[in-house]
């Protein structure tokens, strides 16, 4: 071990409290405006450790995100290869929730699809063509995204470090996979307005692509996808800023829709205090 890789493995233990603390706090990587700058390998050992942290507190890894799967992504980033980071129990949503702005730093979103694993992905999975046997579920994401990067330049180890920006999902309806052969479709709308779409085969290759490389990368790290775990494959369309109230809704025929509105917290704080004084009132005449 040379001094570089001594000194950061020394720093790591205090560097996943921080970034820890740090979004809790919503104010992401404060060591990175500091002038820090890890590898990939070392970000996902950050990334692991703030991972190792959040379980000892009661949170639980349910599966993986993987990211920087198109060019567009990839330019918006400035990063030229896939990441993963992981998703836990927390930051899990359903369709129709409403989410305030607020508890997000700079809040952006993708549409994409997700999976449900049947089983580890194993080599025959991925013999001839479409939606891989080890999928037992298809359906529409909104991944929410804390969009901070604070180093002087895009780096895919800061990036790997924020648990590639993964502020957590919305999941829409699901559907089986089975017997679905063809192309799919992805439209984001943002209220009645198209945001973005696509079509194609390039969907289904995402999912082939996405899984046979996580199945891969987790391997190398000693361990294993699960059955149940939850995949989010990569979107094709833009990181989409959300500065705005507004409800987003994906739609991904065959596989369903997913929607969100995302408010101000003052907004929100308003329509939880009407529904507590309805409930009240309720209570009240109840007697």
């Amino acid at each position: 071990m040379n001094d570089r890789d001594f000194r950061i493995a020394s720093q790591t233990g205090d560097w996943a409290t921080r970034q820890l603390a740090d979004y809790d706090a919503r104010t992401p990587g404060s060591i990175f405006s500091e002038g820090t700058i890890l590898s990939v390998a070392d970000g996902y050992g950050l990334q692991s450790a703030v991972a190792s942290l959040r379980c000892e507190r009661g949170e639980r890894i349910i599966g993986y995100k993987v990211g920087c799967t198109s060019p567009k992504i990839r330019s918006q980033l400035g990063i030229n290869h896939c990441v993963t980071g992981r998703l836990f129990d927390t930051e899990k949503h359903e369709s129709g929730v409403t989410l305030s702005r607020q508890h997000f730093a700079n809040l952006a979103i993708e549409g994409e699809l997700g999976v449900e694993l049947a089983h580890e992905p194993t080599e025959p999975d991925f013999r001839g063509s479409g939606i891989p046997n080890c999928v037992a579920r298809v359906f529409p994401v909104i991944e929410l995204h804390h969009h901070v990067l604070r180093g002087e330049s895009p780096s895919a180890g800061e990036l790997i470090a924020h648990n590639a920006i993964n502020g957590g999902f919305v999941e829409g309806t699901s559907v089986s996979p089975r017997g679905f052969s063809g192309d799919a479709s992805l439209a984001i709308f943002a209220g009645d307005r198209l945001v973005e779409n696509c079509t194609g085969p390039s969907l289904i290759q995402t999912i082939r692509s996405s899984l046979k490389w996580l199945a891969e990368i987790v391997r190398e790290r000693g361990d294993n996808l699960q059955p149940g775990q939850i995949v989010l494959t990569g979107s094709i369309p833009s990181l989409i800023p959300v500065t705005d109230n507004c409800r987003f809704r994906v739609e991904a025929p065959p596989f369903g829709f997913v929607e969100a509105t995302f408010v101000a917290l003052t907004i929100l704080i308003s329509w939880l205090d009407l529904w507590s004084f309805q409930d009240g009132l309720r209570r009240f005449v109840d007697c």
